[in-house]
């Protein structure tokens, strides 16, 4: 009855959980200011929820966050997963001017 071609929602928040981690290396913390008012400006998104979730990519004005506060916070996996994804398009967008294969730097595979 499974979809074998559907993603596994383990596998998908461990990339962009990692891609998110990995970035915080390569980028700075105004960088990090830069894509979420981005996001906030450009989608709406409650500027307070994805500055939460920003820790994940150093922004100065995060508490520590892990993984499972995520989870807590926005009440499960997938809307926590939902914000990885959207701070992932916006660095993309804000740092990678546009180019999708920036992110692939940080593939778990290397």
């Amino acid at each position: 009855m499974g979809d074998d071609s559907a993603a596994d929602p383990v596998a998908v928040s461990a990339v962009l959980l990692h891609w998110l981690v990995a970035a915080r290396g390569h980028i700075t913390q105004e960088q990090a200011r830069d894509a979420v008012t981005w996001l906030s400006d450009t989608l709406g998104v409650v500027e307070d929820d994805l500055v939460y979730a920003a820790s994940l990519i150093g922004h100065p004005d995060a508490p520590g966050v892990t993984f499972n506060d995520g989870v807590e916070r926005f009440g499960g996996v997938i809307p926590f997963v939902l914000y990885m994804m959207l701070l992932s398009g916006a660095l993309v967008a804000t740092v990678a001017d546009g180019d999708t294969e920036w992110l692939r730097q940080f593939d778990l595979s290397g």
